[in-house]
């Protein structure tokens, strides 16, 4: 089957070769029996691919994938089918998902099919075969590189895997104790492949030390101290414990207080043994070991053994042995707990090792998914809403901010873009660069160094008064500041501020290895999302004045008025003309009237409020819709405006001063029309109503529609 297989493909690339359709298309007379031969071919393959005992070979697939797309290229005008990068895509899909050798054959099948359409339809192609030569061999060259980096890649991925599986299988079958060497014969790979067994089972390898110590010396209560890093301190940690007397002691986990004075904190310090073999006259006070509960009175110490394990002068860990009996414990079971020290400290430090490489491969599975967030989406305030927590979960913090350069007339600024443990109602908020003591000192500094990142481990009692940000809400007591100057394409972008309550709250390994490199990818969203953000603005404003254009503002209105369909708001128009604006222009100049328009709209700009939307209408007119404003409301608006307008000075002219006035026509829902196609037709003819009665004036549409307006010129 398989050899009848691979003689019909063999035959049906001949055949592609000769290009029978590429001068007759579907009206050749080969077409019926070619479909039914290839269809046959397509059954055979399938099925020699079911029957087969071995695993699906993909390359029959592939050869019928071939004489398919030839046969589109040769019913579509072959050499001249406009569907020739179809190969390109063909080839570097099957190069970068095969092995070299599968590809290459791919390549040189696509290649020698089609020299052979070429050269049987030569003669109308003379003129074209250095650009087919060409064509292929970027074709071969594009594959042959695809298919060797898809196959690097391929072993690259077997190999981690090889090695992963051998080290699970070489963890499941090691014994520690096994062997007369023990412990000292450990290979590197075996000290790793113990390593990754105690990250799966610890907390039953560190019972399991306090039972070998149970069987050999007796007491009422074993507790194991682990030496392990928080924060930036270190702390001797109850991880293992074995006890007659049952709720007495305190929880797993508890940590002892690095300034603590108890018995196990003085050993650990000192490297000393602690023996206390006979109290006969009286007990050991409980509060002075440690591990057993304040409020316990009913158990009386009179035997202690305290033994630090000790690695390279640095205490790794302490074992504590009490007893209720004197005289429990002997020089003997001492010498015989410090024989196991060796192993002890062997299976801490590859349980340790072991927590450091799953806390690692955690933190950088969160860099990963942080990295997908913030390419999802160009919006950057969206972004940083998915991404703090994330990085809370990182590093614990209280306080974030994040704010992004932006300019004010010209000056410096930060705007607020994303805000936890702080007041999110200031999101959006700007305030100048130099209010910003440390974000104007960060930045500076950067210029000067190329430094990006400002540390204080602990301000005291100052957190409120070092100036991160003008805004009295946001003076917080924080004692930890950690924060990135925001740098992409060598170009300032924003900051990105984490403050603590506590002293010392991100350790080195979370500021280097987990922050800096975070904030590198922040700082190249937050560039790209300031880039489509002037994109967006470029689109929606208009260039000369700032405001929104004529397509903006009537996709506004647009929408506006769905929503007074719906329900019945107020709302109002302005449309406004500059009076007798030609006459500007010829006696002054085009750049004198771009002056005079950039004045009107630095008026609308400081008087229009927050929630109205202000745009260049046309070329000298203007148009405010004002949500939530009543006519009268509008009329006071458009009031403040003419008359704000009328005392400007727009420049300075041989005759002295230059000022120019306004014409405004204001149009009200429901109060004019409850047709909102309306609306803008009768502020239009309020607006002309203004310029027929003089000008510089203010008219309302129901004026208007009582004397209609003529058509004046402006």
């Amino acid at each position: 089957m398989r050899s009848i297989t691979a003689a019909g493909l063999f035959i049906a690339c001949v055949v592609s070769g000769l290009g029978l359709f590429i001068n007759t298309g579907f009206s050749s007379p080969w077409l019926i029996p070619w479909v039914a031969g290839v269809l046959l071919l397509i059954f055979l393959v399938s099925y020699d691919a079911y029957l087969s005992p071995t695993p699906l070979q993909p390359f029959p697939f592939i050869v019928l994938g071939i004489i398919l797309v030839n046969f589109i290229m040769q019913v579509t005008g072959g050499a001249r089918s406009p569907l020739w990068p179809v190969y390109f895509i063909f080839a570097v899909v099957v190069a970068a998902s095969s092995p070299p050798g599968r590809a290459y054959a791919s390549i040189g099948i696509i290649l020698a099919v089609e020299s052979a359409n070429l050269y049987f339809h030569r003669q109308d192609l003379a003129d074209r075969w250095p650009l087919y030569a060409g064509y292929g061999l970027s074709l071969a060259c594009a594959s042959a590189a695809a298919a060797h980096i898809s196959h690097r890649e391929r072993r690259q991925k077997l190999r981690a895997r090889e090695e992963h599986d051998g080290i699970i299988a070489k963890a499941d079958a090691v014994d520690p104790l096994a062997g007369s060497s023990g412990l000292q014969s450990f290979t590197r790979e075996r000290r790793l492949v113990a390593a990754v067994k105690a990250a799966r089972e610890r907390e039953i390898t560190f019972n399991g030390l306090i039972d070998m110590i149970y069987g050999f010396v007796p007491a009422r209560t074993y507790a194991l101290f682990v030496n392990e890093r928080r924060e930036d301190e270190e702390a001797f940690t109850l991880r293992a414990v074995k006890t007659d007397s049952a709720g007495s002691v305190v929880p797993l986990g508890t940590a002892l207080d690095p300034g603590s004075i108890t018995i196990i904190a003085t050993s650990a310090k000192t490297r000393q043994v602690v023996s206390r073999p006979d109290l006969l006259t009286h007990s050991l006070p409980l509060a002075s070991l440690g591990y057993y509960r304040p409020d316990v009175r009913t158990i009386s110490v009179r035997s202690l053994l305290v033994i630090p394990i000790v690695r390279k002068d640095r205490t790794i860990a302490v074992l504590a042995l009490d007893s209720g009996e004197p005289a429990a414990f002997s020089e003997d079971n001492e010498k015989l707990i410090m024989a196991f020290a060796p192993f002890f400290i062997q299976v801490i430090e590859k349980i340790q090792l072991s927590l450091d490489l799953e806390t690692k491969a955690k933190h950088f599975s969160a860099l990963h998914e942080i990295s997908r967030d913030l390419n999802e989406s160009l919006w950057f305030g969206d972004i940083m809403k998915k991404v703090y927590p994330r990085i809370k979960q990182l590093v614990p913090y209280d306080f974030c901010a994040c704010v992004l350069k932006t300019e004010v007339d010209g000056v410096p600024h930060l705007q607020f873009i994303a805000l936890d443990g702080y007041d999110t109602a200031l999101i959006g908020e700007t305030f100048p660069l130099a209010e910003s003591a440390v974000a104007a000192f960060m930045h500076k500094h950067w210029q000067e160094t190329g430094e990006t990142v400002f540390y204080t481990a602990d301000y005291g009692d100052r957190g409120r008064d070092i100036g991160l940000f003008p805004q009295k809400a946001l003076q917080k007591p924080m004692r930890t500041l950690y924060a990135n100057l925001l740098v992409a394409k060598g170009m300032f972008v924003g900051v990105f501020f984490l403050a603590s309550r506590k002293p010392n709250a991100f350790t080195e390994y979370e500021r280097t290895s987990l922050l800096d490199t975070l904030m590198n990818q922040v700082a190249v969203a937050a560039n790209n999302a300031l880039l489509h953000q002037q994109l967006e603005n470029m689109a929606r404003t208009d260039g000369l004045t700032g405001l929104l254009n004529h397509r903006t503002f009537m996709e506004m209105l647009k929408v506006k008025y769905r929503e007074l369909e719906r329900a019945e708001r107020p709302f109002s128009l302005l449309l406004m003309d500059i009076d007798k604006f030609k006459s500007v222009n010829d006696r002054y100049g085009h750049p004198v009237g771009d002056v005079a328009i950039k004045a009107v709209a630095q008026v609308l700009r400081d008087t229009a409020r927050g929630t109205d939307f202000v745009a260049r209408y046309g070329g000298e007119e203007f148009a405010v819709g004002m949500v939530e404003t009543s006519s009268r409301g509008a009329e006071q608006m458009a009031e403040r405006v003419r008359s704000a307008m009328e005392r400007t000075v727009v420049t300075r002219v041989a005759e002295g001063e230059l000022k120019v006035t306004l014409s405004i026509g204001v149009a009200s829902f429901p109060e004019d029309t409850r047709n909102t196609a309306e609306l803008l037709a009768g502020a239009d003819m309020a607006l002309y109503h203004a310029k027929r009665n003089g000008r510089n004036k203010v008219s309302l549409y129901r004026n208007a529609a009582k004397e209609p307006a003529e058509n004046v010129k402006s």
